[in-house]
């Protein structure tokens, strides 16, 4: 198991509405893909950053989710919507939970 940690940017002015576009259709769309978002947040004092994070059994698992999302009817549209309210392309950490720490 493993977890991405996304960092989306938005171009300066747009923070706000990154964010309620993000929590109101980029989120629901993975989730309904099968996806597990684990959190979503907007960064105290940046106005521009979104950040969510999710969760995944393993590679083969984000593959098939990140598949079954990039080929829904709607992914074009809602990637051109973020691209229009973005500033450049998001962040991507992937984190493994520390040895002993268990699953959270």
């Amino acid at each position: 198991m493993f977890y991405e940690l996304r960092i989306e940017h938005a171009r300066p002015g747009h923070g706000p509405e990154l964010a309620r576009y993000m929590s109101t259709t980029v989120v629901p769309l993975h989730r309904e893909n099968g996806m597990e978002v684990v959190g979503a947040f907007t960064v105290t004092g940046d106005e521009n950053r979104f950040v969510w994070i999710r969760r995944f059994e393993d590679s083969a698992d984000r593959e098939r989710v990140l598949a079954a999302v990039h080929g829904h009817p709607r992914c074009a549209a809602v990637a051109e919507t973020v691209s229009a309210l973005s500033d450049g392309a998001p962040a991507t950490l992937r984190l493994e939970p520390a040895p002993g720490s268990g699953p959270r």
